[in-house]
């Protein structure tokens, strides 16, 4: 064992900060490596994107940055599934990735499609116009994100990592070459400090007075989506679907993820409203929400729409998030010595969290990343 004590502080709470915290313990045990780990977060674990996205996984639909980062990624989530029970603790399974076009315009010119896919039985026939493959359950799964967050804060706590319901509101550097993370009436001495604060990582970073390069520009675009559970009986496909939608002159994009538990979590557009200083303090705009209610009622009307016939769905949660955008590729590396950050993934964040988180436990405790090629994401 390592004589070598370290004292690894994280700032951030979502699924990039909550695995890194997991692989951390994980493999700083394996290495024989002394390690208190302690993770800060100031609105509640998985208080933004990583509570509200929709969990889809994907193997091989990256660019050349991020592409052995995916893969590595993708197999740990496979990994921790079998060994954490996930299918029941955070809903973990393989699915079908489908591309559908429809047409929800009032016109009573439209066209049916001649022939509909079994698959696609549970989707108004009369709207269809292509459908079209995009991932198998070979290549494609699906989480619940926030239940796959927290169980990774469970385990990382567990096996000793502690978690702090606190904001970092500055750092000072001590003389021996360490660091002090100050948040409003706590202190915590750390050799290494790790921040994962998604889309407000820029901000952390200036707070903390540390010049973050790629990382700096880091900030966030605000999604909508709404949660809708089915009526009893009407159980949904494994499917995710990406769509696009005719709706008079106007076009949409909406995505529909169906869940195990019986929902669809379907998400719209992004908009450019201002991100708040916390993840608590985010704002819902009625107006989206209503527009994905329609959107995914008109595709699915037997199975989605919420109305006041005997098979309405019901809307369990009306919700927006902030992605961490603003960096281009996302960032993952050590910004100066003892100073590490991840983040700025923005929709591949819950693919990508176990991936990112594994490699700067490799960064921090062996100093090189070995499980993956991150060479172009660095700050």
């Amino acid at each position: 064992m390592s004589t070598t004590s370290r004292e690894i502080v994280i700032v951030g709470g979502g699924i990039i900060g909550s695995c890194t915290a997991y692989y951390l313990s994980q493999l700083a045990a394996t290495r024989g490596v002394k390690a208190t780990i302690t993770l800060l977060e100031g609105s509640g674990i998985a208080a933004g994107a990583s509570g509200k996205a929709g969990g889809l996984l994907a193997e091989d639909w990256h660019g050349a940055s991020t592409s052995s980062l995916a893969s590595l990624s993708y197999r740990l989530h496979s990994d921790l599934a079998s060994s954490l029970s996930g299918p029941s603790r955070w809903g973990y399974r393989n699915l079908d990735t489908l591309s559908v076009s429809a047409d929800l315009s009032p016109s009573q010119a439209r066209a049916r499609k001649s022939s509909v896919d079994a698959r696609f039985d549970w989707l108004n026939k009369d709207a269809l116009r292509e459908t079209s493959q995009l991932g198998t359950k070979e290549t494609t799964s699906q989480v619940h994100p926030r239940l796959f967050t927290e169980a990774m804060v469970e385990e990382a706590k567990k096996a000793g990592v502690k978690v702090v319901a606190a904001t970092a509101t500055g750092l000072k550097r001590t003389e021996a070459g360490g660091f002090t993370v100050l948040t409003e009436d706590q202190s915590f001495p750390a050799t290494e400090v790790v921040v994962t604060a998604g889309p407000w990582t820029g901000r952390v970073l200036k707070q903390l007075g540390l010049k973050g390069g790629r990382a700096s520009g880091i900030g966030g675009s605000r999604a909508h989506s709404v949660v809708l559970k089915t009526a009893e009986g009407r159980d949904l496909p494994a499917q995710a679907l990406f769509t696009s939608i005719k709706e008079g002159r106007g076009m949409s994009e909406p995505e529909i993820y169906n869940r195990p538990d019986g929902t669809a979590y379907a998400c719209g557009p992004t908009d450019s409203s201002p991100l708040p200083s916390l993840a608590s303090e985010v704002k819902v705009d009625e107006q989206a929400i209503t527009s994905i209610i329609s959107q995914a009622g008109g595709l699915s009307p037997e199975y989605l729409a919420v109305n006041d016939g005997p098979h309405s769905a019901t809307v369990v949660a009306k919700q927006a998030c902030y992605l961490p955008v603003g960096s281009g590729d996302p960032v993952i590396g050590e910004l100066e010595k003892g100073i590490y950050v991840g983040a700025g993934h923005s929709c591949w964040g819950i693919t990508n969290g176990p991936g990112t988180g594994h490699c700067l436990a490799e960064l921090i405790l062996d100093g090189k990343v070995s499980s993956a090629n991150i060479g172009r994401l660095g700050p």
